[in-house]
């Protein structure tokens, strides 16, 4: 049974295994320690726990990812066999990820920076939140990368817009569209000044429901 579920960016997903029937508080995955100079695991009863190398595939309802398996035949005559794993006929197994090196130094950063993790949430998580929780947009139309980006890219200048019009209001805002100069060399996408400034026409734009 893998181990994760945890929705704290500082806690590693599932990277490797755990035997929920059976293992005590002492015996979680977090407390098998890693040793990346020799590739193995050690358990917290200071037996070793290694791999053949052989990646495994394991695929899930929305994504795959390969694995290798670490195991010890000294689960065999472990003494504290019982509060490490339910198997009566094998021994504990641990999973390691091909995405965990990444998924552990993720985990550290966060715990090195959980003010900067944190603004990041208050920034990036209420537009989200808006777009998929108010305006409904949980899924996209169009498929192939170009055309997602097209799409996001469409649906994150509305963003902009109502947001612009929620924090400055429709006067002001337009005050500033009518003084402003576009660079269109730099342009990255189709949009000109009168283009934008017909947007934002009363008869159509401002009776959308503002951005929170």
């Amino acid at each position: 049974m893998s181990a994760g579920g945890n929705k704290d960016p500082g806690s590693p997903p599932a990277i490797v295994n755990s035997n929920a029937h059976g293992t005590t508080a002492e015996f979680v995955v977090s407390n098998f320690l890693y040793q990346p100079e020799s590739n193995t695991y050690t358990c917290p009863a200071g037996k070793t726990l290694k791999t053949t190398g052989t990646w495994h595939k394991k695929t899930r309802e929305r994504d795959s990812y390969e694995f290798k398996k670490y195991r010890t035949p000294d689960c065999a005559s472990c003494a504290v066999k019982h509060l490490c794993t339910g198997r009566a006929n094998g021994g504990r197994e641990i999973e390691r990820s091909q995405y965990a090196e990444a998924v552990e130094k993720n985990g550290l950063n966060y715990k090195n920076n959980k003010d900067l993790y944190r603004k990041r949430q208050e920034i990036n998580e209420h537009i989200f939140g808006t777009i998929k929780r108010q305006w409904g947009y949980n899924h996209t139309n169009l498929r192939g990368l170009a055309k997602v980006n097209g799409e996001m890219a469409l649906i994150m200048t509305v963003y902009n817009m109502k947001r612009a019009i929620n924090i400055l209001g429709m006067e002001k805002l337009l005050a500033k569209l009518r003084t402003w100069m576009p660079d269109y060399g730099k342009a990255t996408a189709p949009y000109t000044k009168q283009g934008i400034l017909r947007l934002f026409d009363r008869s159509y734009f401002h009776r959308l429901p503002k951005a929170a």
